[in-house]
């Protein structure tokens, strides 16, 4: 029951994160929605690390690193926007 719960929650994430990409043409905006899209991903593997019944602390672990390293690639796709925006004065991707 609380997988189903979790893995409804990841899709409805995922749905939200892929209509948010696709549909936008800002670039802050998609940005958002990839960050959105990491979290349903996230989301996923802890469903799937407490789904055995006990805490896996290597779901856990995994799921630090993973946010570590979104943080890293928000903070470059960040630069890169700002860049962006200093040459062309505009983040819209159209």
């Amino acid at each position: 029951m609380l997988l189903t719960l979790f893995l409804t929650t990841s899709v409805i994430l995922l749905v939200i994160g892929l209509y948010g990409l696709i549909g936008r043409k800002e670039m802050l905006r998609m940005v958002m929605a990839l960050e959105i899209m990491f979290h349903s991903a996230n989301l996923n593997i802890i469903a799937f690390a407490l789904s055995s019944g006990f805490v896996d602390p290597i779901g856990e672990a995994s799921v630090i690193v993973l946010i570590a390293i979104e943080a890293c690639a928000l903070a470059v796709m960040l630069a890169v926007m700002l860049n962006l925006y200093r040459v062309y004065g505009s983040l819209d991707t159209s």
